[in-house]
């Protein structure tokens, strides 16, 4: 079977192959990549990292600038257009993207696999459980042309269809769940190298504008004082001047992983405990460090946080993240508060 993965961010490279790795135990076939590169820098950064490291996974990666210029644009998305009419399995990360969305239309595959991309295969499972349009979970809902289109192709009842995921997600209808338990890095990476003290993973909640940022530099300051945080590594969305203040207001050292979180902290070095805020590694991580004694405990994000912009479900979708990490995982959770050093909730047990 013909099979093309459309990539966009250096987590949706990880998980397909994680996927390629789980197909191959059945004896699947190479996967050819299609990567639609990305502007930000340092999301290609850490695609060329991740494809290093990948190839021993079967995956045939080939990048296509698809937003950046003007000179031949047309013609490579054309070029991706062509292969993804070819492919007999897509395997997709974002079914959000404006570009997955452009390309589908083309599709003639029999079977589509969607790869964990986090935060954005919870909210699809919403989607297709409430029958709404593909908008992100923190943006109002779009225009119904390219989505609906997207949506056309893959409720068809002709197309076989899986999640591939590690995320907790009640299976929509017509689609089988498959666990992801990052075998492939397990595999790869058998135990990591741990320092003492703790890491503070940073969010990009405040550039999405969810969050305010006076607000999330206060936490961060708060959690940096009563932890001992020695590490601050930054998502790769984080702005340079926001990074900057941190650096400078609480003298933590930031790092740029150039690699995804969960391989960073499958290798190491990485912090005996790892403090997060509601994102997707508080769900992947404990699933990547099971026995390893790393702890990973997840900071509350408070409603005074939120901006203006923040809608009500994107405040309910960060809250169900966050109880879901602490329910699944029994990870223990913090709460900032700039009056005095942040607490902790009773009761919570650490993974491994």
């Amino acid at each position: 079977m013909r099979t093309l993965a459309l990539v966009e961010s250096p987590a949706q490279l990880l998980n397909v192959a994680e996927w390629a790795y789980f197909d191959h135990q059945g004896g699947g076939a190479a996967v050819d990549v299609a990567v639609l590169l990305p502007l930000d820098p340092w999301s290609r950064v850490q695609l060329v990292r991740v494809g290093e490291l990948a190839t021993d996974s079967g995956l045939v990666i080939t990048p296509f600038e698809v937003r950046s210029g003007t000179v031949g644009r047309i013609r490579r998305i054309g070029a991706v257009r062509k292969l993804v009419a070819q492919a007999e399995r897509l395997v997709v990360g974002d079914l959000f993207s404006g570009m997955v969305q452009t390309l589908l239309p083309s599709a003639k595959a029999r079977e589509l696999v969607i790869v964990d991309d986090g935060t954005a295969t919870t909210e699809f499972v919403r989607v297709m459980a409430e029958g709404r349009s593909l908008a992100r979970w923190h943006q109002q809902a779009g225009s119904a042309g390219r989505g609906s289109r997207a949506l056309d192709w893959l409720s068809a009842p002709s197309l076989r269809r899986s999640l591939f995921t590690s995320m907790e997600v009640a299976a929509p209808p017509g689609i089988q769940v498959v666990p992801n338990d990052y075998a492939w890095i397990r595999r790869r990476f058998t135990r990591p190298t741990v320092r003492t003290g703790a890491d503070l993973l940073g969010t990009s909640l405040a550039e999405t504008g969810i969050v305010s940022e006076e607000r999330y530099l206060q936490a961060v300051s708060a959690i940096v004082r009563a932890r001992g945080v020695g590490r601050y590594l930054a998502h790769r969305r984080e702005s340079r001047e926001k990074l900057r203040r941190i650096s400078a207001t609480t003298g933590v050292t930031v790092l740029r992983p150039d690699l995804p979180l969960e391989l960073m902290a499958a290798q190491g070095p990485v912090g005996h405990t790892l403090l997060t805020f509601p994102s997707t590694v508080a769900h992947t991580l404990p699933i990547v460090l099971r026995g390893t004694g790393v702890r990973v405990e997840i900071c509350e994000v408070h409603e005074s946080w939120f901006t203006s912009h923040t809608t009500s479900h994107a405040a309910d979708f960060l809250r169900a993240m966050t109880e879901s990490a602490k329910g699944r995982h029994g990870l223990p959770s913090m709460r900032p508060d700039f009056g005095q050093e942040p607490g902790f909730t009773a009761g919570a047990t650490a993974p491994g």
